[in-house]
């Protein structure tokens, strides 16, 4: 599902980009709003804690232009910090509406994940007199985030359900859908708790709809649903009468949901989602196959599943037998024939034979060892990966020795964490030498915590040291998960008599691994160690030139496998992410790159150089997160933490709301979302480019 956008109109110039956001100070010289949004914008970057970056974003909340107040304003929000709340919260009086939702999304981004109850009351009574509907949606939006208990909670709850209601004789379905979404965020936050008035307002949003907006109805529809499993008011009949709703997304909503209902009725009703026209529908109802206790009848529903038009949707159901079912003939044999079918040596299409070797190594392993050594020399090195999985169920440590010398990383990666699974302290000596040859990342972060315990500590210690220094000399930011995870290894097996090789790391560029290294030499000798960090220099920030392209422009993925991905960017509303990614694409960077990641249902995330997880591009950027509403088709950041973009994206295959205030979106695929649904693991994208629309 996509909900409407709202596009730029097709005007010339800068003055257009002005003319949309507001920004227009000067009519004589319009580039002057655009340098003046910009000076935001490198303010935000700087994170300030004080001094004349957080002077100017003070600056930006008091401009007589409401774009810029509505940019200060949002900026002071994502420096998530709460003693800023008394900057923010008198916006919510702004007499420019889109302030004011910007001012209740701040309000609760300054209190992320800390105490929200020095935003409540002011929040509350706004939402009491606010008459417009966008900014009742984001006050609905930001009371359902706080962290609140007692008393408290129940204010919120009673906000959410007026809010929810209709306030006139037809209530706007924006404003509807921010309340829904404020419930969604206020019962997962609050584990699946909630108040009798709030769960009735929930089973009767199940049935909301809209002539006028169908999308936004649909998604009100598909997130009550889910929270109404949550919390556990869901009967047979109200998911049978949603699995003829019109909508994918209600429908594979209301499959997830017959996990709880009772047996008879759910064997009843899932045959309905697993013949759906919806691969997201039929992948919903593989799930709740697979997580089920197996009987003869899930066991043989899944083998049909297997033999599934859609790819993703086959190796789904392939895994699902694996886990789920006994390995009885049938289902060996089946695996069996997918295993050696004749994908099984292509490198493009690779991953149905791929899944079924791994599951039919964890059911009949006799079936399984006579494969493996085709697996181990696919040409595909995620197939490897893949064979390193199927060698690790079959605990063949000599098959996984091999794949330690593999030249790919991500292949070394699983055959690291089969052998010490298999191998425990044994696989000791030849994890060291892997760690100690390295200058891959996400080797790094898995073998380092397997080897705290070792006994061969000196021998550790020489490793760790080795590759710390290699992964420090390229000062990239996005290698600090390694580098954190190497020190935490080197605290536990050496001690003060390396200190002088610790104390360089004192001045580290990066702030978090200077003060790490501090705490080591401090509980290696009982003094006191002070980082000093020497920081690198950030990300170029796009100019008035830059932020122009940008608006008419689009970032094209074409995928070797055929089709094209474009991406609309949102610069205004994550210009630095969304500037990272126009450059990578104008400068080549990505071509020829991946998407490693495909999680059914969830997300396709890639552009790493490592093609893993922990390969970034050299610096962070930070988090630029919003009031848009991470649906399908929406472009994210990919992070491991706060702002710790490291150039990687991933595109939402489905809407996916518990993703909203923690992940930056900075674009839309506007066309190619078929490409997208298409894509395995693995893909390359053949070539990324920028071009104007």
């Amino acid at each position: 599902m996509t909900l409407p956008l709202r596009w730029i109109p097709r005007r010339s110039g800068i003055a257009a980009l002005l003319i949309v956001s507001g920004c227009v100070p000067d009519a004589g010289r319009p580039d002057l709003g655009a340098r003046a949004y910009l000076q935001v914008v490198e303010a935000e970057d700087a994170r300030p804690a004080g001094g004349p970056s957080l002077e100017a974003l003070m600056a930006a909340t008091r401009s007589p232009d409401p774009f810029l107040r509505r940019s200060g304003v949002r900026a002071l929000g994502r420096l998530e910090r709460p003693e800023l709340l008394d900057s923010i919260l008198p916006h919510l009086d702004d007499r420019t509406p889109e302030v004011r939702a910007e001012a209740a999304n701040a309000s609760a981004q300054a209190v992320h994940r800390v105490d929200g109850s020095g935003a409540l009351t002011r929040l509350l009574r706004s939402a009491e007199s606010e008459r417009d509907p966008d900014v009742a949606s984001a006050l609905a939006r930001a009371l359902g985030r706080l962290a609140v208990d007692g008393s408290r909670a129940m204010e919120v709850e009673g906000a959410l359900g007026r809010l929810s209601r209709e306030r006139q004789a037809q209530a706007p379905p924006r404003l509807i859908l921010g309340a829904m979404l404020g419930i969604e965020s206020w019962t997962r936050r609050n584990g699946g708790r909630a108040g009798a008035a709030l769960r009735a307002r929930v089973l009767e949003l199940t049935g909301y709809t809209s002539v006028d907006e169908a999308d936004r109805a649909a998604l009100v529809r598909s997130l009550a649903l889910g929270v109404a499993a949550r919390l556990g008011q869901l009967d047979a009949e109200r998911v049978r009468r949603a699995l003829d709703d019109p909508s994918d997304a209600v429908r594979a909503a209301a499959t997830a949901a017959l996990s709880g209902i009772e047996g008879s009725e759910r064997a009843r009703l899932l045959p309905r989602a697993l013949a759906d026209a919806s691969t997201q529908v039929r992948i919903e109802g593989i799930r709740v196959l697979a997580n089920l206790p197996a009987d003869s009848a899930d066991c043989a529903a899944l083998r049909q599943a297997a033999g599934d038009a859609d790819a993703r949707a086959a190796a789904f159901a392939v895994d699902g037998l694996g886990r789920a079912c006994s390995g009885g003939e049938e289902d060996a044999a089946l695996l069996e024939r997918i295993a050696t079918g004749p994908t099984a040596v292509s490198t493009r299409n690779w991953h149905l034979a791929a899944h079924a070797l791994v599951a039919l190594a964890s059911t009949s392993p006799e079936r399984t060892r006579p494969l493996l050594p085709a697996a181990l020399a696919h040409p595909n090195p995620f197939a490897r990966a893949w064979a390193a999985r199927a060698a690790g169920a079959l605990g063949d440590s000599a098959a996984l020795r091999y794949l330690l010398g593999d030249g790919d990383s991500n292949v070394a990666t699983q055959a690291a964490l089969a052998l010490h699974a298999i191998g425990g302290r044994d696989a000791d000596r030849a994890l060291i030498q892997l760690l100690g040859g390295t200058d891959d990342a996400q080797v790094v972060v898995t073998v380092s915590p397997l080897l705290g315990p070792t006994e061969l500590r000196a021998a550790a210690a020489d490793a760790a040291f080795t590759a710390l220094a290699r992964l420090t000399e390229p000062r990239w930011e996005t290698l600090r998960d390694p580098r954190l995870a190497l020190l935490e290894l080197i605290q536990g097996v050496s001690d003060s008599t390396r200190i002088r090789e610790m104390e360089p790391y004192l001045r580290d560029y990066d702030a978090a691994v200077a003060h790490r290294a501090a705490s080591v030499m401090e509980a290696w000798t009982g003094k006191r160690f002070l980082g000093a960090p020497r920081p690198a220099r950030r990300l170029p920030l796009p100019t008035v030139a830059d932020l122009e392209a940008m608006t008419r422009s689009s970032v094209v993925l074409r995928m070797a496998r055929g089709g094209e991905i474009e991406i609309a960017l949102l610069p205004m509303e994550a210009t630095t992410n969304a500037f990272r990614l126009y450059s990578m694409a104008r400068d080549g960077v990505l071509d020829g790159l991946t998407l490693h990641r495909v999680v059914p249902n969830f997300v396709v995330q890639g552009g790493s150089p490592r093609a893993n997880e922990y390969g970034g591009h050299g610096a962070f950027t930070r988090d630029e997160v919003g009031l848009r509403v991470q649906t399908r088709g929406t472009v994210g950041v990919s992070t491991r933490g706060r702002d710790t973009g490291d150039g990687q994206i991933y595109v939402n295959l489905i809407d996916n709301v518990r993703l909203d205030h923690d992940y930056t979106l900075l674009g839309i695929v506007v066309s190619g979302m078929e490409v997208v649904d298409q894509v395995l693991e693995g893909d390359v994208i053949e070539r990324a480019e920028v071009r104007s629309r």
